[in-house]
């Protein structure tokens, strides 16, 4: 899952919010040097991506794609996942998609500073584009996978995915609707494992 759905699939705890917006960041003993709460936060990032990853409709949405974009096709497909939870998000949470995306970079810029400098990064372009809450729209989520495109290492395709996504939109979006209230029950499970709400 991308962005949006990591601090959602967080609930209501700072520190898990800090650790899942940052876990794509995170990598060997750094962990180690994050507050317990933190780590918590990016272990829930992780076990979210694997239990994302192997799930049998994902791996339909990401089949679907894989030829047109190859290796890149899974972010993708995560991106694609951000677009409905943000364009259906007044069914997940009480907040407005705007307020909870204000509400998030407030939060987040508490503890900015000691981010790892790609959060960082990502951090300063989410606040200054709102890309949460462009996300709610096909135009947003083209935007995003075309700045994406320009910085991977190889031939991506991934500035052609807001048409892949418009052609097939009626498909990621059943896909969506199959997958995402198991990926809510499996992170609701887990944060209750780790001690949080």
């Amino acid at each position: 899952m991308n962005y949006l759905a990591h601090l959602y699939l967080a609930g209501p705890s700072t520190d898990l919010i800090t650790g899942g917006f940052i876990g794509d960041s995170v990598r060997g003993t750094v962990l180690e040097q994050l507050p317990p709460t933190v780590q918590h936060g990016v272990l829930l990032h992780r076990a979210i991506d694997r239990f994302t990853d192997h799930h049998p409709v994902v791996r339909g949405s990401v089949a679907r794609m894989r030829q047109r974009f190859g290796r890149y096709a899974t972010v993708v497909a995560d991106v694609f996942y951000d677009h409905f939870l943000a364009r259906d998000f007044s069914h997940y949470h009480d907040q407005p998609l705007g307020d909870y995306a204000t509400a998030m970079a407030a939060l987040l810029g508490k503890h900015v500073d000691t981010f790892p400098e790609r959060s960082r990064r990502f951090y300063r372009y989410m606040v200054a584009n709102n890309v949460l809450v462009s996300y709610a729209n096909v135009s947003g989520i083209a935007e995003v996978l075309a700045r994406m495109a320009e910085r991977t290492r190889f031939v991506s395709h991934m500035d052609q995915a807001g048409e892949e996504l418009q052609h097939h939109y009626s498909d990621y979006d059943a896909d969506f609707g199959l997958f995402f209230p198991e990926l809510c029950k499996f992170a609701n499970a887990e944060r209750a494992m780790r001690g949080f709400e």
